[in-house]
């Protein structure tokens, strides 16, 4: 292996639990996720020689994977979040909260899962998903009222 390779089996090592735990909160399908992640990682090798220069190549990989899951959702026409499985609990603690995201429309869900689930800052929100920060900050602002809501006024 060349030394790009091993660099980027090494990204591809830690890279593909976060994009497999992104993925499993916008969508219950496992087989639907693996496939994503691995596509997504896979035109990410394709491309290594650009993108490992990247401040976040991580970043760069789950814009592809969301937009692949969005093909994918329109394609099929399936429900974009289904019952969040076990390895996310630490996230979602409660069968309320796993509900309540499957009830915020995707982009909300996007922008709450990202920013919630992998800590990504605004401005980071927004490259990945390609949308101005004040959009950005917008779609968290209605995601979390609307969970708020769903949740009958809870904070939690």
């Amino acid at each position: 292996m060349s030394a790009p390779d091993l660099g980027f089996a090494e990204f591809f090592r830690k890279c593909l639990p976060v994009v497999t735990k992104t993925l499993t909160a916008l969508s219950c399908d496992n087989r639907v996720v693996e496939d994503i992640a691995q596509d997504a990682l896979l035109i990410a090798q394709h491309r290594w020689s650009d993108i490992h220069a990247y401040d976040k190549p991580e970043a760069w990989v789950l814009k592809v994977a969301i937009r692949l899951m969005r093909r994918r959702q329109q394609h099929d026409h399936e429900t974009p979040l289904a019952e969040v499985p076990e390895v996310v609990q630490p996230v979602f603690e409660t069968e309320a909260l796993h509900a309540a995201v499957r009830e915020l429309s995707p982009r909300h869900r996007e922008t709450v899962a990202l920013h919630h689930l992998l800590g990504y800052s605004v401005s980071e929100i927004a490259g990945v998903l390609m949308v101005g920060e004040s959009t950005v900050r917008t779609h968290l602002t209605r995601g979390r009222a609307e969970l708020r809501r769903i949740l009958g006024g809870s904070d939690e």
